[in-house]
C-alpha cells in the first residue's frame, strides 16, 4: 500500500517569501556575501520595554499555559491601542490574541468560509492570502488594477457575487506600499455593511506611513460594525516579529468566539512569554514607532534614489510599509527567473512579483540597513543595466559582468 498525502497537501504551495529566505540564508551560512532585500523584517532592535518585561517574566520562572484566546494584560493593552487608533471601545470578549496576524487571519477564515464561499480581495496581494482562503475550503477572487497599482472600489463591488463571503483589503499594501483612499474605504465598508458581507481589513502596517500621511480609519464609516474584523500585530510595528503575536479585534462576539475555538484546537494557546512581551511594547514608550518610522523613509528614499539610476524601470513610490514593487519587466517579464538570476549573479535576494499577483515585477525590501539597500541596488543594476560599469565588487570579489 502506498502512502498518499492529502489533496490539500498537493495543492498548497510553498510560501515564496520564506523560500527565499531560506536560500538567502543558506548561502549567507556558506560564506557568500548575500544581501537580502527580499525579508518582511526591519532590522530595527527590540523596544527596551518589551526587552525588561522578557527579562522580569523569565526570572519569576512562570513560563505556563496562556488563556487560549489571549492574556488579560495583553488584551487589554489591544484594548487600549484600538481606542486611541480606531475610536472604538470594545471588551475583552472582542479580542483574540493570535500566534502572528497570519494566524489571527486564519482563524477568520476557517471560521466563517464554506466550500465555494468566495473571498474577494484586491492585487498585488499578500502572497498568503490564496492559499489560506484555499486551505480554509474557499475560492479566492483576485481583482486586478486597470492600471498603476491600486484597484478602484468599484472594481471590489463588481466582483461581489452571491457566493461572496468576505472582501480582505491590507492598506498600506504589501507588497506595493501603496494607501488605500480614504473614500476607497467608506466605500467598501458601507458597502459591505449593508450587504452583510465580512470585511477584514488588514492593518498590520497601519502605522508605518511616511511623509506625514495617515491610513484612513474603516471604524469611522461602519454602523453596528458586526461584519468588520480589524487584524493587527507588533511583529512589524516594533520589529518583533520573533514574538509571533498578532490578534483579531470585531464588535462581533460570537465570531471572535468561534475564531477562538479554531485556535484553541490547532495551537492551544500563545506563548506567555511573547503575551508578556507584546504587551508591554503596546503600553511602553510609543516614540520607537516614531523612530522606525523615520528610519524606514530615510531607508526608502535611499532605495529610491539608487534604483533611478537603472534604466527602464519603474516604481510608484511607497506610502507605507517596508516595501517596494518595481517593474523590472523590460529585462525579464518572468519574476521567478528574474529573482533567481540576480540572486545567483549579484547575490541579491528579492522576491518575484508572480507571487504577488503581478508578474514582470519583483518586491524589493527597505527593511535592511541603508549601507545594504544601497548596495544590493548598486548589484541589481548592474546585473542588469549594460551601461553600468562592466566589473563590481562583490564582497572580496571582483567580478565582471558576461
Amino acid at each position: 500500500m502506498s502512502l498518499i498525502l492529502s489533496k490539500l497537501a498537493d495543492t498548497i504551495g510553498d510560501s515564496p517569501t520564506l523560500k527565499i529566505n531560506a536560500a538567502a540564508r543558506a548561502l549567507k551560512a556558506a560564506g557568500q556575501p548575500v544581501i537580502h532585500l527580499g525579508g518582511g523584517e526591519p532590522t530595527y532592535p527590540a523596544p527596551q520595554a518589551a526587552v525588561d518585561a522578557i527579562i522580569q517574566k523569565a526570572q519569576s520562572r512562570k513560563i505556563k499555559y496562556s488563556p487560549s484566546s489571549g492574556t488579560p494584560e495583553l488584551k487589554k493593552a489591544i484594548l487600549h491601542y484600538t481606542l486611541t487608533q480606531y475610536g472604538r471601545r470594545y471588551e475583552p470578549a472582542n479580542v483574540l490574541v493570535s500566534a502572528g496576524a497570519k494566524q489571527a487571519l486564519f482563524n477568520f477564515l476557517l471560521a466563517t468560509v464554506n466550500p465555494g464561499d468566495e473571498v474577494i480581495f484586491p492585487a498585488p496581494f499578500w502572497v498568503s492570502y490564496p492559499e489560506m482562503v484555499r486551505m480554509a475550503g474557499g475560492t479566492p477572487v483576485i481583482v486586478r488594477p486597470t492600471e498603476g497599482l491600486m484597484v478602484k472600489a468599484d472594481q471590489i463591488l463588481k466582483a461581489v457575487t452571491p457566493k461572496t463571503k468576505a472582501i480582505l483589503i491590507n492598506s498600506p499594501c504589501n507588497p506595493s506600499g501603496q494607501i488605500y483612499s480614504a473614500e476607497f474605504v467608506k466605500t467598501i465598508v458601507e458597502f459591505a455593511e449593508a450587504n452583510q458581507i465580512f470585511l477584514v481589513m488588514d492593518d498590520i502596517y497601519r502605522e508605518l506611513v511616511f511623509d506625514g500621511q495617515t491610513t484612513p480609519n474603516p471604524c469611522q464609516y461602519a454602523q453596528a460594525a458586526e461584519n468588520l474584523i480589524i487584524i493587527n500585530g507588533v511583529s512589524k510595528l516594533y520589529g518583533l516579529t520573533g514574538l509571533r503575536i498578532g490578534w483579531a479585534v470585531s464588535a462581533n462576539k460570537p465570531l471572535i468566539a468561534a475564531m477562538g475555538r479554531m485556535q484553541a484546537q490547532s495551537t492551544s494557546c500563545n506563548s506567555d512569554l511573547s503575551e508578556t512581551a507584546a504587551a508591554a511594547a503596546l503600553l511602553g514608550d510609543q516614540n520607537v514607532v516614531a523612530d522606525l518610522r523615520r528610519v524606514l523613509q530615510e531607508n526608502r528614499d535611499a532605495l529610491l534614489a539608487e534604483v533611478a539610476k537603472i534604466p527602464n524601470v519603474r516604481v510608484q513610490k511607497p506610502q507605507g510599509t517596508f516595501y517596494s514593487f518595481i517593474d523590472f519587466s523590460h529585462y525579464n517579464a518572468d519574476s521567478n527567473a528574474l529573482a533567481q538570476y540576480l540572486l545567483e549573479k549579484a547575490l541579491v535576494a528579492v522576491v518575484p512579483g508572480k507571487a504577488f499577483g503581478a508578474e514582470g515585477y519583483l518586491r524589493v525590501s527597505f527593511c535592511a540597513d541603508k549601507a545594504s539597500i544601497i548596495e544590493g541596488v548598486r548589484r541589481i543594476r548592474w546585473a542588469l543595466d549594460k551601461t553600468a560599469p562592466n566589473e563590481i565588487k562583490i564582497g572580496d570579489k571582483l567580478v565582471t559582468r558576461d
